[in-house]
């Protein structure tokens, strides 16, 4: 069942206070659609998002439809081209070697 929407990104209820926030355009059986587990703290009301294949820290957030924010933005960062030529990395000719081979 599927209680919340914003775009292609759905919560789905894992119990009274845990959820799945899933990518409803990858593919059901893709571990990519799985973008974080939602839990509300109880003794603060917040909710706590892992998220998921990001490489980033857990998060606190006020309101669930922040997590969607957050997720939404998340993607955004990671959809971002990349730059498609790497930066040169200064370097040193190599020096010359003498007559015993040691430079």
């Amino acid at each position: 069942m599927i209680t919340a929407d914003q775009g292609s990104l759905v919560f789905e209820p894992l119990g009274d206070a845990a959820w799945r926030l899933c990518d409803t355009s990858v593919d059901v059986h893709d571990a990519g659609r799985l973008v974080a587990y939602v839990e509300r703290v109880s003794s603060s009301g917040a909710y706590e998002a892992v998220w998921l294949g990001l490489g980033i820290r857990p998060s606190l957030h006020p309101s669930r439809e922040d997590v969607l924010r957050t997720a939404q933005l998340l993607r955004h960062t990671e959809a971002a081209p990349a730059r498609s030529k790497p930066v040169p990395i200064p370097h040193y000719a190599p020096g010359r070697s003498g007559p015993s081979g040691w430079g």
